[in-house]
């Protein structure tokens, strides 16, 4: 009888417990923030960001980003294309503009490397859009970069998966450091 109620007041102490950590979990504004997040990222998967595009007084945005995509061979639909942020004297605003999918979006950053050859368009760079928390993370990373160049030159190194990692020059392949 003993071994019964010990194990029946346990049982009542486990399900309270669970009872509280998943009312917890399940709060509707904590569902409500997780779905929010997931659906901006889907969101912005689709958006392209393009920096070092000249300002003008009534420009057509949407003109400047199809001639650039035609320096890349890339002729996607384009939609919501317009200039983000404050304007600053001399400092030209960047262009965010969305493409028909997340794929297209991947297929024009592969190929954003061959703007620096392109006469008019060395100085123009095209990123994902990202949120501000992955915009603090991404400067971590490239501050950490640097240091790394910086420190030693002539090894290679790249950011991959979040990560700085050393680019082996005889294999092409990452090398742990």
């Amino acid at each position: 009888m003993v071994v019964k109620d010990t194990v029946s007041s346990e049982l009542k102490s486990y399900s309270s417990v669970l009872r509280e950590s998943c009312s917890a979990a399940l709060e509707p504004r904590k569902i409500a923030s997780a779905v929010r997040k997931v659906a901006e990222g889907e969101d912005r998967s689709k958006n392209l960001v393009v920096f070092g595009v000249p300002e003008e007084q009534e420009e057509n945005v949407d003109s400047k980003v199809k001639l650039l995509l035609d320096k890349l061979d890339e002729k996607p639909r384009i939609t919501d294309c317009g200039r983000i942020g404050q304007s600053k004297p001399g400092v030209p605003r960047p262009i965010r503009f969305k493409v028909s999918s997340s794929d297209t979006v991947y297929q024009i950053l592969r190929k954003a490397k061959l703007l620096k050859d392109a006469e008019g368009f060395n100085r123009v760079f095209l990123c994902p859009d990202r949120t501000v928390e992955e915009r603090i993370s991404r400067q971590k990373l490239v501050t950490e970069l640097k240091e790394k160049r910086s420190a030693d030159p002539n090894k290679h190194f790249i950011i991959r998966k979040g990560e700085v990692v050393f680019l082996s020059e005889r294999t092409g392949c990452v090398d742990n450091v």
